[in-house]
């Protein structure tokens, strides 16, 4: 694993930077819900999650046992084949700086509405550089890299997405898919990833697990007993990880 590029010591006060400065010439009301969740978050650390060495990995052949689960090819319900999907190896492949000032400015006026449609280009309304941006859930992967503007303007991804699994499957049970994987009892306390038999499974969990739910194998808390930022006990990573494996491939041990 690599670091992710990052400024040294930040400072532990940034809300004098101008990004952070919300103009008074904005909506009382969202103003005050701007410095509302930024106060929140400054009483959280900003823990950097480290990057993938994806050049170890395919140097020792172990990129090669993962990739057949990041590459995704969406059939009709007769097996034809619609849509590649190379969003999952797209994803852990991002490795960009990261600032303290972006992550806090972006975090704090972000709003998301999930009744409007994946193209709809207000669904997401954030700030970013001082300067208001509106983008839809489409635009949004473009520009974090997920998917490619080509891949997005096919008359067959609408229904991709549409037919993308988002919730968790009705015959989904963690304590089962934790068998499946492990052989033990699942134990959200004393759960971790290196109790998984399967190397690939292992390196998967460890993809999602950093990436999505940004998770460093077990819950832990900073001083004043706050939540890490995007940190989620082991039932939230390995409920992640099973929603990935059973849309993938299904689970096995």
């Amino acid at each position: 694993m690599a670091q992710r590029t990052q400024r040294t010591n930040p400072p532990e006060d940034v809300t004098d930077h101008h990004f952070l400065q919300f103009p008074q010439t904005m909506n009382d009301a969202t103003r005050v819900r701007y410095v509302t969740n930024l106060s929140l978050l400054l009483t959280k650390e900003i823990d950097i999650a480290p990057s993938f060495d994806w050049e170890l990995a395919t140097g020792t052949g172990l990129a090669a046992l993962i990739q057949e689960f990041l590459q995704y090819t969406h059939s009709d319900a007769s097996g034809v084949d619609l849509f590649e999907c190379q969003g999952w190896a797209r994803l852990f492949r991002i490795q960009e700086p990261v600032y303290r000032e972006f992550l806090l400015e972006f975090y704090a006026t972000v709003s998301y509405d999930p009744r409007k449609a994946p193209d709809d280009r207000t669904t997401f309304a954030f700030r970013l550089g001082g300067v208001r941006q509106e983008c839809s859930v489409i635009e949004l992967a473009t520009r974090v890299g997920i998917y490619i503007a080509d891949e997005t303007r096919s008359d067959r991804f609408p229904t991709f997405l549409a037919d993308c699994l988002t919730e968790r499957p009705d015959d989904y049970n963690e304590n089962t898919f934790w068998a499946e994987i492990t052989g033990a009892v699942y134990t959200p306390s004393t759960a971790r990833g290196g109790m998984i038999r399967s190397t690939t499974y292992r390196m998967l969990h460890r993809l999602i697990s950093m990436s999505l739910t940004h998770h460093k194998n077990k819950l832990y808390f900073d001083a004043r007993k706050k939540y890490h930022p995007g940190c989620h006990d082991m039932v939230d990573t390995f409920l992640c990880c099973g929603r990935f494996f059973i849309a993938r491939r299904g689970y096995h041990s």
